[in-house]
């Protein structure tokens, strides 16, 4: 990482447009085959980048956005904060758990510890708001963020039917009940 002297910060206003990009660059590279492919190519960058301002504009503690900023271009995001009941009845957990909403990095930048170093970042963001527990969601056949999420630590529960973007997909849960140890985990060296 330090070869490309990628800043991680919070999110600024003006980073909707990337933020979009970002997004829909992973879910091409990523969902090929996942989704259907009319699915991923209507992805609509001025679309997304509406939906991110908006997002962005209304951002309130304990919500949070970290983005990788590389040349003032930003190549990876994640997006945090409390759970969602649906999601937090799924796990069986009682009381307020974080939640990862959404974390991309761009598909040539992968590989680097970006993914790493933005989910350590959200993470002490949340445990700064008092959150002990992190859960996030991620489509069943995306093997990689799945790889990913199993080398840090997280417990995969069971599929969980839903839709995305219009499509039937599956997506699991990936649960950590202590962030504290997350964070060591993902500011140790990767192996």
């Amino acid at each position: 990482m330090a070869e490309y002297e990628v800043t991680i910060r919070p999110v600024e206003p003006g980073d909707a447009l990337g933020l979009s990009r970002v997004q829909i660059d992973t879910w091409r590279d990523a969902y090929v085959g996942v989704l259907p492919d009319d699915t991923l190519l209507d992805l609509d960058e001025m679309r997304a980048a509406v939906r991110w301002t908006r997002i962005v504009g209304t951002l309130k503690a304990p919500e949070v956005v970290a983005v990788a900023d590389y040349e003032c271009r930003i190549v990876g995001f994640c997006h945090g904060g409390l759970g969602r009941k649906t999601i937090s009845d799924v796990i069986d957990r009682d009381g307020s758990v974080a939640e990862v909403y959404a974390m991309y990095v761009d598909p040539s930048f992968q590989g680097l510890g970006l993914g790493r170093a933005l989910l350590a970042d959200v993470a002490r963001r949340l445990i700064s708001h008092g959150f002990e527990s992190l859960v996030l969601t991620t489509l069943a056949d995306n093997r990689h963020g799945r790889r990913f999420y199993e080398r840090i630590g997280g417990a995969v529960g069971d599929a969980i039917p839903s839709i995305v973007v219009g499509s039937p997909a599956e997506q699991v849960p990936y649960f950590w009940p202590d962030m504290e140890r997350l964070v060591q985990r993902l500011d140790a060296p990767a192996a």
